[in-house]
Order: structure tokens, then sequence, then C-alpha cells
């Protein structure tokens, strides 16, 4: 079972999942295909808006490297959540929906990753190599051509659901690409991009009773305060001084007993993490533990 596991593609793995999963097909594809249609109707917007397009180029252009990885795995992950909603079951998850302010340059941003090809950006320059790439006329005939297709046009229910499958299978790339990014600057050895928790993961930690057992970050005694300076992690329920725990969850998301892992803040370290949760989805473990 686990060499099967192991040499299964990110689709086969999506797909084995999303077999597994409680949500039925009749409930997930119309949600789907009306994130589609949104999605297609503010790109035809910016395309058709010069001033909004030029805005959105404009504010892509200006991030830096790492910004625009961190926005790429703002989307994969949001398609991630859209097409298995057992990842975040409450539909609260911090990165499920994205700024509207970063959201034209998301779609601007997926779009010229799914359009681009250096047969494609060769044609939509002139002729002097130094030229920079038509973003605009590349993107309207990808669109084009993508709005005449079989799927385009929705003819079938896989024409829904497949965009976020084929989106979703990314995350594993992206991961291992960070995974190499890290290990490149110097992170630790098993690549992983440690990252704090989520700031709603952090907030939504229930107090709890001491009890006069250690501490496991502080190692002093959990005295019994009517709870006000003790708190449960989720999902595990390990139990630490509040201020050692804030301590401990601005720098990484794990709990210091068990390892158990908390929603992340950053979406380099997510990735990895609801990964990894999708991975325990398709082999039927239901401990998937992401809410």
């Amino acid at each position: 079972m686990e060499a099967n596991h192991a040499h299964r593609s990110s689709s086969e793995t999506l797909m084995a999942a999303l077999l597994s999963s409680s949500v039925p097909a009749s409930r997930l594809l119309p949600s789907l295909a009306a994130d589609t249609r949104r999605l297609r109707c503010r790109l035809a917007f910016l395309l058709l808006s010069p001033p909004h397009f030029s805005r959105a180029l404009a504010r892509l252009r200006a991030m830096s490297l790492p910004s625009k990885a961190e926005l790429l795995g703002r989307v994969l992950i949001r398609s991630l959540l859209l097409l298995l909603p057992a990842l975040s079951p409450d539909g609260s998850h911090h990165l499920l929906r994205i700024p509207a302010t970063d959201l034209d340059a998301a779609i601007l941003l997926l779009a010229m990753c799914d359009s681009y090809s250096p047969p494609a950006a060769a044609s939509s320059s002139s002729p002097s190599c130094s030229s920079p790439v038509d973003w605009h006329a590349l993107l309207v005939d990808d669109a084009v051509g993508s709005a005449l297709s079989i799927s385009g046009l929705g003819a079938t229910p896989w024409a829904s659901l497949a965009p976020y499958v084929d989106a979703a299978a990314k995350c594993r790339r992206f991961a291992d690409v960070v995974s190499q990014e890290r290990v490149a600057v110097g992170g630790g050895k098993d690549g992983e991009w440690r990252g704090g928790a989520s700031y709603a993961a952090v907030l939504a930690m229930p107090p709890a009773a001491g009890d006069g057992a250690p501490c496991a970050i502080c190692r002093e005694e959990m005295v019994r305060r009517g709870g006000g300076g003790v708190c449960a992690l989720r999902p595990c329920g390990h139990r630490f001084h509040w201020h050692c725990a804030l301590r401990w969850l601005a720098r990484r998301n794990t709990c210091p007993c068990c390892r158990a892992e908390l929603p992340a803040e950053d979406a380099r370290a997510e990735t990895r993490r609801l990964w990894r949760a999708v991975e325990r989805m398709a082999t039927g473990d239901d401990s998937v533990g992401c809410a």
C-alpha cells in the first residue's frame, strides 16, 4: 500500500481523495461551476478594460518574487479547498478568500501561468528579441480559444471539475519547489518551510483550566486561575500557558509536545500541510485534522 501510494501522481491522489470525500458531486459541481463563471467573468472584464488590466498588471510586476510565490500559493490552496471542503469543514480557512486588492493580480498571474509558452510569447512580441511579451494579446488569444473549446462551453461535468483538479494538483509541485528553495537558502534538513500558525487558528484556541502540570514550553506549573492563563491547542488538546503558546506559535505552527500541525499563516508552509492531509484522505484516513 505504501509503495503504491508513493508512486501516485498528484492527480491520482486528488481523485482518490475526492472519492473518499463525504461531499456528494451533486453539491460540489454547481459550486465549482459558479466559481468558475465568476473568475472567467472577472478575467474577461480585465481584458476588456485596458485601465483595469494595466493596473492589475502593474501591481503584479511591482511584487517581489517571494510575494508572487505567496500569491500563487494562495490561488492553488483556494482551488484545493474548494475541491475538498473537508480540509476546512467550517469554510473559514484564512487562505480561502483572497483580498479584493490582490484578486485581479491573482487572476492575471494564474492566466499568465496557464497561457505562457515560448512560441506563443515569441508570436505576441515584436520582432526585437528585447521587447517584452504582450500579455494582453497573449491572454486574449488564450481566453478566446478556451471559451470556444468543449471544456469552455461546459458540455460535461468534467468541464467544471478539471480546472480545479489541475490547479490543486500543482500544489504538490509548488510545495516541492518551495522545499528546494528552502534548502538552497540554508533551511532545515527536510526542506520544510517553517512558518508561524495562522492568526485565526491562534485566536480560536480555547482557554483551559490549569491543573498544576508543567507547561512543556517554560516548564513552570500551570496553576488553576479560572482558565485565564492556560490554553489548549487544536487539534491535539495539549495545554500551555497563553503567553508561552503565543511566543511559540509566532515562530512555528506545530505543537511542542506531539508536533501536531496547526494551520500556517504562510501559504508556502500551508501548502505542504494541506497536501499531507490530501494524501491521508486518499488512503482512507479520516484523521484529516485540518480545520
